[in-house]
């Protein structure tokens, strides 16, 4: 079987790591690239994104997104407040891009701070974004989007990028559309935690075909450097290890300190 070429450094010869849920995940022995090696045209994004994902009628997705609005209004909140506060820290105003922003909360709270953008695959929650949050958010990819060159101070993607098909495509895109001196923060699963790499194939956001690529700090780091974007710092979220302590408010404080948590976040500038 064929794989397709690595999704940072392009070599050509993949090798097949594990098979989770009928797809190969592959590994790039150049870069230590980590993916699903099947080609994506052959997933139905829209279907895949539809309704039942942000409601609940889909296994391994959200139990209800929507149902928890006001849950996830007030984490919008309090991670507003410690981007702006804490370093590095993001511009106190400006023009802010959301990207794979779903059905708008985070958007919703950032309006109170900056000029607000978003941009959403899914017809279905940039509908619900537009009618029910009155909120500027376009349908489509970011490319299709297609908005002028060093527009925006602050570009973010919460737990966006391992869902896309081409993931340094995307950055490049994202840094196009940022300012000389903005600022990007993303979220997305690290592979090459402890926790992870101890959970193999089980690990909780080994979730093909929704998630399509598994970052390690290195190789998101090497594909915001061919993006042409620089890291400016690092943060650990998510969880160390199982049993209730590791997710409990202790655990989950202690993971942090550790920097020991599954999820990273990424401060990038240009």
């Amino acid at each position: 079987m064929s794989f397709r070429r690595c999704l940072v450094c392009a070599h050509d010869a993949p090798q097949l790591a594990f098979e989770k849920d009928a797809h190969p995940i592959v590994s790039c022995p150049s870069c230590g690239m980590t993916y699903v090696g099947a080609d994506p045209a052959r997933i139905d994004f829209a279907a895949l994104y539809g309704e039942s994902y942000y409601t609940g009628g889909s296994d391994a997705v959200f139990a209800d997104y929507v149902g928890q609005q006001a849950l996830r209004r007030a984490h919008a909140r309090r991670k507003l407040a410690l981007l702006r506060h804490l370093p590095p820290r993001l511009p106190r105003s400006g023009r802010l891009l959301d990207v794979g922003c779903a059905a708008g909360f985070f958007l919703a709270e950032a309006r109170a701070h900056y000029e607000v953008q978003g941009v959403e695959l899914s017809e279905w929650s940039s509908q619900f974004a537009r009618e029910q949050l009155d909120l500027p958010v376009r349908t489509g990819t970011l490319q299709d989007a297609a908005f002028p060159g060093e527009h925006f101070d602050i570009v973010t993607l919460w737990d966006v990028i391992e869902h896309v098909p081409e993931p340094l495509a995307l950055l490049q895109e994202v840094a196009r559309v940022l300012r000389p001196g903005g600022r990007v923060v993303l979220t997305t699963g690290d592979w090459g935690s402890a926790y992870a790499q101890a959970r193999g194939a089980d690990w909780h956001l080994m979730t093909p075909p929704w998630h399509l690529s598994f970052f390690s700090r290195d190789t998101l780091a090497e594909s915001a450097r061919r993006a042409g974007l620089k890291v400016i710092g690092w943060r650990s979220e998510g969880v160390g290890g199982d049993g209730p302590f590791w997710r409990s408010r202790p655990g989950l404080l202690l993971t942090r300190l550790l920097d020991r948590g599954d999820i990273v976040r990424l401060t990038l500038g240009k």
